[in-house]
């Protein structure tokens, strides 16, 4: 006779005991469950222990937890969690400086646990850990144990970084600032800096004014990747709690320092792949970089304005002025004037005003800075563009400004200039740490692409908006690539011509129609259910060769990581926490554990609850679409294991295996 589902058979293990064999009633209470262990070893006072799970993490079992233990399942007795954080926190005031190192590395071990971590929080724990960092007398491994417990314990969420003290926030800075330093304090100092900037505007300033930037220069040229990874973590934190006015200020001083040569050949061109976290935060510096051309891009030319009346007449003058200073020798006001206006509709200005046109935001000024920059660094691709095309039929001419005003537009819409930051993004271009004034450069490409492109349609005015939607598909399936320089990207996207964007369309349209043609679908219902087992089979297969997911909190992006797979006999999900760099871990080393029939729902998007709350701005879209959560019996009550995929295409393997199968 099967034993009721409520029962779970389980090994419990004791130092320098022989391990029972027992079956868990989950209804009876954990204290009853408890007294019958400690009773088949002869222990008596049952309330000084607890039963852990017996994997690397040691998670204390309780009653909210205790649904997540399965058949099969090995727990440890061991001191209960008010008992060993007494322990270790008297350990913490030992005179032995061994003993204080035991008893630090004991509290890393178990600060993950948030029943050990809420016990050593009431005894004051942090504040002892405080005091280590601020005294600072062992700079060593002590101090290191010291930061990463209190990390850890942090990053529970039960103290504010809000309440940290000024003085200890200056101590940690004084570390980030040292020469010589451990290599082992130095990333976890700069970690806690960038926890305190992204929580606390108040103490993100301390930081912002304490740590100089060339401080966090020197550590990126370090040939350290985590102490790299973590300076550059705390430098897009410092700059996204600025001000506009700061930031500005701050990444022009940045690029003085040859911040940018410097990420281009030794972080991007590194022999050392580049880490997930790394890659998060060249995406954050890439938006905030492109992020100060919004202001140029929101303001409208100002007609009244001298400067910018000058800037129009210089790009006029740059493209005819030898024709116009022939010609308006000797002319009354009323025919030079005239001949400016022919000029600037010559230029590609839809009105004899070209401020009219310059009114559109976006991209305002910023359309101007782009034909501006294209007339003084290309001059004569420039020349050539207004000339070529002021000879052809007027039926056939492409139009300079309007097309340098549209495409301007379709810039800014590519590269996301202004929107918010995602959380979890790492689709940053290389090519944009290539060279200075990246955008205006790319701009100088994609213009004279969108020439070429406009002979090679043959295009009339009547075409124009034809013509941008070719070019947009040019440069969008270019820039897809990750070219690793401008020049590159030039030599790809030239490459793709009309005709072989024709040939793409026409391949994918076939493609998408032939699966549709009669014959196709009396073939494909013949063939499915043999197709339907072999697609099952290698989705099964992917599943089973697990995932590693990142955990992100609700709070900023983390650096911990978990590996999910199906058991080999696709009835149990396992999962549990990995190290970074590590390779993928083995099934049987995984030590939590889901039954899949005990699997209620599978839920994706703004339905999971670890991301529901997180509101519907455009810096949660893509947590939204790589977000997925099963709900499971957890006991009586229903629980959830939360996913946040690497990418759509992991989204899609366990989610549509997950639906049809769950």
């Amino acid at each position: 006779m099967a034993p009721p589902r409520n029962v779970v058979k389980i090994a419990v293990q004791m130092r320098d005991a022989i391990p029972q064999l027992i079956q868990l009633d989950q209804a009876k209470p954990l204290a009853a469950v408890l007294k019958e262990v400690c009773d088949a070893w002869s222990l008596t006072h049952s309330e000084r222990y607890a039963l852990q799970f017996a994997d690397g993490h040691r998670r204390y079992i309780t009653e909210n937890n205790r649904g997540e233990i399965k058949n099969g399942s090995i727990l440890c007795l061991s001191t209960a969690p008010d008992l060993e954080a007494e322990k270790l926190l008297g350990g913490l005031q030992s005179p032995s400086r061994e003993v204080r190192q035991e008893a630090l590395r004991h509290l890393v071990l178990l600060a993950t646990d948030m029943t050990f971590a809420q016990e050593v929080i009431s005894r004051d724990g942090l504040q002892r850990l405080g005091t280590i960092i601020e005294d600072g007398d062992d700079l060593g491994e002590v101090l290191a144990l010291g930061l990463k417990a209190f990390l850890e314990l942090m990053e529970h969420g039960v103290v504010s970084w809000e309440t940290l003290s000024i003085p200890f926030v200056r101590k940690v800075v004084c570390y980030v600032n040292m020469n010589l330093m451990d290599a082992s304090v130095q990333p976890l100092a700069l970690r806690l800096l960038e926890s305190v900037t992204l929580s606390s505007p108040a103490l993100g300033q301390l930081v912002k004014s304490e740590v100089p930037l060339d401080r966090l220069l020197v550590h990126l040229q370090v040939m350290n990747q985590q102490l790299q990874t973590k300076a550059m973590a705390l430098l897009t934190a410092l700059l996204q709690g600025a001000n506009p006015t700061e930031r500005k200020h701050m990444l022009d001083y940045l690029w003085q320092r040859n911040l940018r040569q410097f990420i281009y050949k030794n972080i991007i061109h590194s022999a050392t792949p580049l880490g997930d976290e790394m890659a998060h935060h060249l995406y954050v510096l890439q938006a905030l970089t492109l992020g100060l051309l919004e202001p140029r891009m929101r303001t409208p030319l100002d007609p009244y304005s001298q400067e910018q009346r000058e800037q129009l007449q210089a790009l006029r003058q740059a493209a005819f002025e030898l024709e116009g200073e022939s010609l308006s020798t000797g002319l009354s006001a009323d025919r030079r004037r005239s001949l400016c206006a022919r000029e600037f509709r010559k230029l590609g200005f839809s009105n004899s005003n070209p401020a009219q046109d310059l009114e559109r935001v976006p991209p305002g000024l910023l359309a101007l800075d782009n034909m501006l920059y294209f007339s003084r660094h290309a001059p004569s691709a420039y020349s050539r563009f207004v000339l070529e095309n002021s000879s052809r039929e007027d039926k056939h001419e492409c139009p300079f400004a309007r097309s340098s005003i549209q495409l301007t537009v379709l810039l800014c819409e590519l590269l996301r200039v202004g929107e918010p930051c995602s959380e979890t993004a790492q689709d940053f271009s290389p090519m944009f740490f290539g060279q200075d004034q990246s955008f205006h450069e790319f701009f100088c490409v994609a213009i004279q692409l969108l020439n070429k492109t406009w002979k090679e349609m043959r295009a009339t005015q009547e075409d124009f908006d034809k013509v941008m939607q070719v070019v947009r598909e040019q440069l969008a399936r270019t820039l897809a690539l990750k070219p690793t320089s401008l020049e590159l990207f030039r030599t790809k996207v030239n490459a793709l011509t009309y005709g072989e964007v024709l040939r793409l369309r026409q391949t994918e349209r076939l493609h998408q129609e032939g699966t549709l043609a009669p014959p196709i679908l009396e073939l494909r219902e013949k063939l499915k259910p043999e197709l339907m087992s072999l697609i099952r089979q290698q989705r099964l297969l992917r599943l089973c060769e697990g995932t590693l997911f990142r955990k992100i909190s609700s709070r900023r992006r983390q650096d911990k990581l978990w590996f999910c797979c199906l058991s080999p006999n696709h009835k149990v999900l396992q999962y549990g926490d990995v190290e970074e760099g590590t390779n993928p871990p083995t099934p049987e080393s995984l030590p939590e554990q889901i039954p899949v029939v005990d699997i209620r729902a599978l839920l994706t998007g703004k339905d999971c609850p670890h991301v529901r709350e997180k509101g519907s701005g455009k810096q949660n879209k893509d947590l939204y679409e790589l977000a997925f959560s099963i709900s499971y019996d957890h006991g009586e009550e229903e629980a959830y294991l939360n996913f946040i995929a690497p990418s759509k295409r992991d989204v899609s393997v366990w989610v549509r295996l997950s639906g049809a199968d769950g």
